[in-house]
């Protein structure tokens, strides 16, 4: 049995108490009942899942690859996709003359995220220069978050469950549990169900590229290990020898090294943090060719250049995407990584009734075996 397969119920419930006790002790009811809510929309490509067969009488347990009854997984987690593995997803697979700009517009297309002003709610309040230290907003940046998220939503779920694994501070060595390596294989297990990362896959084995050496292939027990490698893998980052980071620690949590924030570019993570009363939002900040920005940055913006402070020290520029699924993050900067065409990947990414033209960084680390660093740039908005 895989080292990715051999998750029992009893582990995934414990990763579904540690949410729910952490989310009420933020005041967000995972109970609470939203259903007046409109219904979640389904991406278009996706053909719902089947039931899985029942246990017979007597039959082994099986590894657990679906929630137990709490957490709806058919309502966000796809079945898995037929180019790498067999599946019921259709959409045309990458190929090898795919570019990096295609490939994530299919991940934009394909991503199940939330809807501005119905699922969440922000207000972004007044733009600044990013070397303006005054604060431009006195009031938190998400105002709503619709709490059923956290429980219908299996990548959600997990992912919630990784953000207390870490200390904030670069020089202090982590200390990773059997639990936490449980939570990180529930996340990876999870999110290898969707969408966003089935397409990561398919294409990182159709352009034939290559981690540590050996080409990627279609297994995708294989690719779980890579991506457990490159974002979970921990590696010294202040240069005292001590394993104090990771890939996944600085993209989606934020680390504090030398005064200032590095890192944090999730927007989950932000919300909850504004919850804690940890985050003090300060203002957006236009885009950087602001001749090229035609469109207005508004409340349902899904890209957001932001200035704030996490526990008193300043982020003086993140980008973060907004309402976006974990797996579409996971994938885009997956996919970055090991396309290895270096630090950037100018695209643009057409959201609808507005285009973003984006600058997609990742820096490596350890040897360019594991993410150091991913986050977008935002270049210029229009319609």
């Amino acid at each position: 049995m895989g080292f990715f397969d051999d998750l029992k119920a009893a582990a995934i419930e414990k990763v579904q108490e540690k949410v729910k006790a952490e989310l009420a002790e933020l005041g967000i009811d995972l109970d609470a009942d939203d259903s007046d809510a409109e219904p979640e929309p389904e991406p278009e490509e996706i053909v719902a899942a089947e039931e899985p067969p029942a246990q017979e009488d007597g039959e082994e347990e099986r590894p657990v690859s679906a929630w137990s009854t709490p957490l709806n997984v058919a309502a966000s987690s796809p079945p898995p996709a037929p180019a790498v593995a067999s599946s019921s997803i259709s959409f045309p697979p990458p190929h090898a003359d795919t570019t990096f700009n295609e490939a994530v517009q299919k991940l934009w297309d394909l991503d199940a995220r939330l809807v501005p002003n119905k699922d969440y709610k922000i207000d972004v309040q007044s733009s600044k220069h990013p070397c303006n230290k005054e604060d431009a907003a006195d009031e938190p940046l998400f105002t709503y978050v619709k709490p059923s998220v956290f429980r219908t939503r299996p990548t959600f779920t997990t992912f919630v469950a990784l953000l207390n694994n870490y200390s904030a501070y670069t020089g202090e060595e982590e200390d990773v549990t059997e639990q936490e390596l449980q939570e990180n294989r529930a996340f990876l297990n999870e999110i290898m169900k969707t969408a966003p990362m089935k397409y990561c896959h398919q294409y990182c084995a159709a352009k034939n590229l290559v981690y540590k050496g050996k080409q990627i292939s279609g297994s995708e027990s294989e690719f779980k290990r890579i991506l457990n490698s490159i974002w979970f893998e921990l590696y010294s980052r202040s240069g005292r020898r001590n394993m104090d980071s990771s890939g996944f620690e600085h993209v989606f949590v934020g680390e504090v090294k030398n005064g200032s924030v590095s890192g944090f570019h999730n927007w989950i993570n932000f919300y909850l943090e504004e919850k804690r009363g940890n985050v003090d939002f300060r203002g957006y900040i236009k885009p950087k060719c602001r001749e090229s920005s035609t469109a207005e940055t508004n409340d349902d913006d899904p890209v957001l250049t932001l200035q704030f402070k996490w526990n008193g020290v300043e982020k003086f520029v993140g980008t973060s995407f907004i309402g976006v699924t974990p797996e579409f993050e996971m994938a885009l900067y997956t996919m970055a990584f090991l396309s290895g065409d270096g630090d950037e990947n100018v695209i643009t990414l057409d959201c609808g009734c507005e285009k973003f033209d984006l600058d997609v960084k990742c820096h490596k680390y350890d040897g360019n075996t594991k993410v150091g660093s991913c986050y977008v740039e935002a270049l210029a908005h229009y319609e």
